[in-house]
């Protein structure tokens, strides 16, 4: 990665860095010189080659309080403009209030992969040109709600900065009545990219269910990924119902250093990790998702859709660079009745039965920030399974 191979700033000259800048510094100039800060303080090795996590904050630290560039320097995820987006800034703050336990356990790589969207026969990644109804769309692993802009290459303006979700953790179990012998998996993020590319930088939680002989065993994590460079790496465990507020970031893009804060609301117990570019596209910043998926791959398919019943989800937004520049920014919603938002349902290998849906709000403020997930036929009752 450029950024180590070629010059590696020490933990130590970046806090030099930071006591460098002017002691008085407008909003925009203290943003940007956070953003550079990120990807030279991401420097402590964890056991996954090329993923990096940061040093834990002394004591005493209050991230409320702190300069954009000393969150940068300890991993806070980047603060959303009090003025121009005080929703998400509140939810910021509710975040960084919980996170009381910077975690630094062994990752653990699933040996599987959240990707890019497959879509199904008969859709498009295309705007439908309906003005005031968000396009429709279905997915084999996919569903949510995915914003999109024009952009097919990074832009240090308009392309999407961060996309953030807060929710509740579903809780994982086979189909009512059913017991396929293996894994059924649910999987609930933000991310940026992996509509139209082929990339997508992605975190949140997992839900698993185990079923063999009629006994279900479930397993739940947070867990972040950067694909293809890396698939599910694992962290901490979280529970059914814990609240999680997931967040990618680049400030670079492009094939630099992609940054996912998962934080476990409930439990306080979070972490942000650095993952090296390897390989694929590179970040664009076309699309912000709010996305429940299934992975890949159980016997050359998609896993079978854990039954999670129902999952709710309180905010989802991203937001572009502008956000940081004296430009307006532009913000995207999880309710907005736009056609360049899509509504994406997931559906089973026949590529027609629908198994999880999204209902995204639209009336007052709230509801352009919540969305609700339901499954239903064979990944609610039985009989998904390859």
């Amino acid at each position: 990665m450029k950024y180590r191979t070629i010059a590696v700033m020490s933990i130590a000259v970046a806090v030099l860095l930071l006591c460098s800048f002017p002691a008085v510094t407008s909003a925009q100039e203290s943003s940007e010189a956070a953003r550079a800060l990120y990807a030279s303080s991401a420097t402590v090795p964890t056991n996954i080659h090329g993923v990096y996590t940061f040093r834990t904050p002394p004591e005493g630290f209050e991230p409320l309080a702190a300069s954009d560039e000393e969150l940068a320097i300890y991993g806070y995820p980047p603060r959303p403009n009090a003025q121009t987006d005080p929703d998400s800034n509140a939810k910021w703050t509710r975040a960084m209030k919980a996170w009381r336990i910077h975690w630094n356990g062994q990752l653990r790589d699933m040996g599987y992969s959240n990707g890019p969207m497959k879509p199904a026969p008969g859709t498009s990644t295309e705007a439908s040109g309906i003005s005031g109804t968000p396009t429709s769309g279905s997915s084999f692993n996919w569903s949510g709600v995915v914003n999109t802009n024009s952009l097919t290459k990074w832009n240090s303006k308009s392309s999407i900065y961060f996309a953030t979700s807060e929710f509740t953790v579903p809780v994982a179990q086979q189909p009512f009545s059913a017991c396929d012998g293996g894994y059924d998996i649910e999987v609930s993020w933000a991310g940026i990219d992996g509509f139209k590319n082929g990339d997508v930088l992605q975190g949140g939680s997992e839900s698993a269910a185990f079923c063999s002989g009629g006994s279900t065993t479930p397993f739940y994590c947070g867990w972040v990924e950067w694909f293809p460079s890396y698939g599910v790496l694992c962290e901490f465990a979280v529970n059914p119902g814990d609240v999680i507020f997931a967040e990618p970031f680049s400030p670079g893009g492009g094939t630099t250093e992609g940054f996912v804060y998962v934080v476990d609301e409930t439990l306080g117990v979070g972490a942000t990790y650095g993952l090296t570019y390897v390989s694929g596209p590179g970040l664009v910043g076309d699309s912000g998702e709010y996305i429940v998926e299934r992975p890949c791959c159980r016997s050359g398919h998609d896993y079978p859709l854990a039954n999670y019943v129902g999952s709710f989800w309180y905010s989802n937004e991203s937001v572009d660079f502008n956000h940081f520049h004296a430009g307006t920014p532009t913000q995207y919603f999880a309710g907005s009745q736009v056609p360049t938002t899509f509504l994406i349902t997931m559906v089973a290998d026949d590529g027609t039965t629908p198994i999880s849906y999204p209902i995204a709000g639209s009336a007052g403020n709230e509801g352009k920030f919540g969305l609700t997930f339901f499954d239903e036929n064979c990944a609610f009752s039985g009989g998904c399974t390859p």
